[in-house]
Formats: C-alpha cells, structure tokens, sequence
C-alpha cells in the first residue's frame, strides 16, 4: 500500500500510476504481525480504479495498525488496551507506578493503552492477577524494594551498575 492520491480538479489521482483515480473503500485485509497471520475487517482504504492499488492517508495507515494489533490481542487472548486502562485505575496506580512494578521501561504501558504496542503474555498475566487479586500490589512492591536493595548493595562494594532488564 502507498499513501493516498493526490486531487486534481476534484478527483483523487492514484500516486502508484499516476493514471486512475482513487475511492474511499472498506475491505478485508490479511495482515501479518511478527509473523502471525491476522485478517482485518472493515479497513479503510483509497483503492484506484485503474491499478487496482490500495493507498493510505496516515490516519487511516494508524487505525490500520491497531486493528491488526487488536486482532492479534483476540487471538492470543490478551487484554485489550481499555481493560488494561481500567485494571489500572481500579489499583489506583498511575503509568509509571505499573511500569515500575512490573519492570517495564518508560511509556510502555502509555503504548499498551494507547493500542500502539502489545504487551507480552507474562505482563498481560500480571495484570490480570492484579485484577483479581488487587493485594498482589504490595507483593509487587516488597518485590521491587527487594530488588532495589540488591542493587543497591551490589553497586555499593564498587562493582558495575547493573542496566534492568527493559521490555
């Protein structure tokens, strides 16, 4: 797919053949996500009448992506971004806070509930814990002072600052 056509009198003129003109269409899509087949309903597309070429606008190329990301999440059976917004917020923790328990970089779990980024079954099984045991948070936290504290007593006899493990 490429981007969308540019207008000339009026009409979309298709940027691949630089011949036909272009309409909004929804089709069904086969997309591929780290290797997973996924097929996408209802995506939204220029299609030119002469090459038969789909073309995007970035807007339409961002739904694109989370639908195939959201597809893939269904399949594998992993929360979606607005399950994940609300399991949050019910523990009364702010971005950072689950990141930080859950050994994340920064913005991930922005990007989870943006839809922009998968997260992985390990976190999605966390938070689903936390969902149902929403006491696991103060074992999550005595984890992450415990680990502070290894950290702390590993860099304090002159050794090298270990980099945590990100994802």
């Amino acid at each position: 797919m490429s981007f969308p056509s540019r207008k000339s009198r009026g009409r979309m003129i298709c940027t691949v053949c630089g011949i036909g003109t272009t309409k909004k269409v929804e089709k069904k899509h086969q997309a591929r996500y780290n290797g997973e087949p996924v097929e996408v309903s209802g995506v939204e597309v220029y299609h030119c009448d002469h090459c038969g070429q789909d073309s995007l606008t970035p807007e339409q190329a961002r739904m694109y992506s989370r639908a195939v990301k959201n597809e893939v999440r269904k399949k594998f059976g992993l929360l979606p971004p607005e399950q994940i917004v609300a399991i949050r917020e019910r523990a009364g923790l702010t971005q950072e806070e689950l990141e930080e328990l859950l050994g994340q970089g920064p913005k991930v779990v922005t990007r989870w509930e943006s839809g922009s980024v998968i997260q992985g079954r390990s976190a999605d099984t966390v938070l689903r814990l936390i969902e149902r045991e929403p006491e696991l948070i103060k074992t999550l936290r005595e984890i992450q002072r415990q680990r502070s504290r290894q950290q702390q007593r590993y860099t304090s006899d002159g050794s090298p600052t270990p980099q945590p493990a990100g994802g």
